[in-house]
């Protein structure tokens, strides 16, 4: 069965081609662990909750290396996550975060660090990215929002905590913030987001 999951997300990775950046970071420094599964569920709180919200499906590749599928409005991507200093029960944890994907006539890429600290059942993080976005041509989406073609760049700082109830399930919450609007999606930030975690 994980072998059959891990087959499928590095083949999904070789098939995409290349969105808007998906606006969840929901990542802590630590990896899953060579052969384990981690699913996330995550829903915008506030103005945007009826607009977004998706999930990731992750795979542990080494005991450092976590591969996975995000999906979230009208992305589809793959991320890779190696942790650095991976302090599994508690500690610190940093890892860099790489990611890929395609929505609607686009491709997204994404890059930065990721640092948290367990501290038994609370594990705060932050993740630092950079986003860079190409549409191919101009779009409109059900929400009536346009994105005109064009190549759109910005950093993304996201503050979290993860509540863990048991080793294997946790509540995860989140503020993200830009480092310009987003005028694309006219967007201003910043974004609170809420979700779940369950590890297998």
């Amino acid at each position: 069965m994980k072998k059959s999951i891990a087959s499928f997300l590095i083949f999904s990775l070789l098939a995409l081609s290349g969105c808007v950046a998906p606006l969840s970071s929901n990542f802590s420094g630590r990896s899953l662990g060579k052969g384990k599964i981690g699913l996330d569920g995550v829903r915008a709180l506030g103005e945007e909750a009826e607009s977004w919200g998706g999930f990731k499906l992750a795979y542990g590749m080494t005991s450092n290396l976590d591969i996975g599928l995000q999906i979230e409005l009208v992305t589809l991507g793959l991320f890779g996550k190696y942790s650095f200093i991976n302090s599994i029960e508690n500690g610190f944890s940093s890892a860099a975060l790489f990611g890929l994907g395609t929505t609607a006539n686009g491709m997204y890429v994404y890059t930065g660090p990721v640092l948290s600290y367990k501290m038994n059942f609370f594990e705060p993080y932050f993740v630092g990215r950079f986003n860079y976005v190409h549409y191919s041509e101009t779009e409109e989406f059900w929400s009536g929002d346009t994105i005109e073609a064009g190549n759109y760049s910005y950093f993304q700082f996201t503050f979290g905590g993860i509540l863990w109830f048991t080793r294997k399930v946790g509540l995860n919450f989140e503020l993200s913030t830009f480092s310009r609007n987003i005028e694309f999606l006219e967007l201003e930030g910043p974004i609170f987001m809420g979700g779940v975690k369950f590890r297998f």
